[in-house]
């Protein structure tokens, strides 16, 4: 197997739920050795998040592959202790709780810098660790309202849209990773470590680029709709077809409007892509006729060659059955000892001489406990001395019988 990019770099990732789970999956898939490290209770909440197979949910599946598992209280001087030993040999940290919360718990960035000063010391947020939101609880909703997102998403004239995908989320798992990558690397060259202040609210924020480049060049930011891909124009919108489906035409630049009016039989439109509101109008309501005149799969087969940017509006569960997806390999199989056969989602990363894998299944809650505690010298005994008074969780080995 060829080696990857991230072998050799250690993770202790104290995230839970999607964004920090997300991030460290990636660094994950490419060789870093990741420790996801839980509470000895319950863990992280995804584990019980529906639908599970045999117990074992399928979006903890989805985001937790690749990493070991370690099950210890933190509050505990032990806990801390051991969390700190491991520290020392470890070349990132990783944790997503409020602001505050790991100063508390003594294993904030000062105390794991005072032992492993190389560090990189990632800090994931709502609202980031300064500033007047930074104790206001919120979720993804939350995020993408007051960044202005929201307010960008649906048609002019119409109430904001609620999204599918946790866009704020997502945005800040993928700059968490960027930047610790950014991090690692400064680190090879000096010595010094980081540390990382990734805030979703800031996450958000940066997805404005088009509405935030109108505003501060003219003063006048766009609102829903009003920007040229988004439904201001006729030639760049969603129509109803005939089977009660969707599609979406985007055609933006001049060459493929043209394309457009000429494939839909309507040449005189060719110079009209930027006329008056009213004969906007006029056209969008003659492409809502033309499109409800045939099925979604109709249009697209009969338009997707013809350079008009056309797309069906597929449900997710139409995408994953896709031959786009089949060809690309954007779901692929995988074995899980508990749950049996499932798919994940493989990562959008395609590296030709390192590509990414699969390696190890999500781990059970404290699965490599005792691995991980005997790599740092413990030795059976204490290990299950240590389980027996809940610092930490040893699947298969009864407590009760070690008191």
């Amino acid at each position: 197997m060829k080696s990857l990019p991230l072998e050799g770099v250690t993770v202790l990732d104290l995230s839970r739920q999607l964004p920090g789970p997300v991030s460290t999956q990636i660094l994950a898939d490419f060789g870093a050795d990741v420790i996801k490290i839980e509470d000895t209770r319950t863990g992280d909440d995804f584990r019980r998040v529906e639908p599970r197979t045999k117990g074992v949910s399928a979006r903890h599946m989805m985001i937790n592959r690749n990493k070991r598992g370690l099950a210890i209280d933190l509050k505990s001087l032990e806990g801390r202790a051991i969390f700190l030993d491991l520290a020392k040999r470890a070349d990132v940290v990783f944790e997503q709780f409020r602001p505050g919360v790991v100063r508390r718990l003594g294993i904030d960035y000062d105390a794991v810098r005072a032992a492993n000063p190389k560090i990189v010391y990632c800090a994931l947020s709502g609202f980031g660790q300064h500033g007047p939101l930074r104790d206001v609880v919120a979720h993804d909703p939350n995020y993408l309202s007051v960044s202005g997102i929201l307010g960008l998403i649906g048609r002019r004239g119409e109430a904001p849209a609620m999204t599918g995908p946790q866009i704020s989320d997502l945005a800040a798992a993928h700059m968490a990773t960027i930047g610790i990558l950014l991090a690692l690397r400064r680190a090879e060259h000096t010595g010094e470590g980081e540390y990382i202040d990734i805030a979703l609210f800031d996450s958000a924020f940066s997805l404005a680029v088009t509405a935030l480049s109108t505003y501060v060049g003219s003063g006048t930011a766009p609102t829903r709709g009003e920007e040229r891909h988004n439904g201001r124009f006729p030639w760049s919108d969603i129509y109803e077809t005939s089977d009660g489906g969707f599609v979406t035409i985007s055609a933006i630049e001049s060459h493929f409007y043209r394309n457009l009016c000429n494939a839909l039989g309507r040449p005189e439109w060719t110079e009209l892509q930027y006329a008056d509101d009213t004969r906007q109008e006029e056209i969008r309501a003659d492409l809502r006729r033309i499109f409800l005149t045939r099925t979604r799969d109709e249009w697209f087969a009969q338009l997707k060659d013809k350079e008009v940017c056309i797309s069906p509006v597929l449900t997710v569960a139409e995408a994953a059955e896709s031959e786009q997806v089949r060809a690309r390999e954007c779901l692929v199989p995988h074995t899980h000892p508990v749950a049996g056969d499932t798919r994940l989602l493989a990562t959008p990363i395609r590296m030709k001489n390192a590509p990414a894998s699969i390696r190890r299944h999500a781990p059970a809650l404290g699965e490599h406990s005792a691995e991980i505690l005997a790599s740092l010298g413990f030795d059976a005994a204490r290990i299950a001395e240590l389980a027996a008074r809940g610092v930490v969780l040893v699947p298969g080995l009864d407590p009760e019988a070690k008191r």
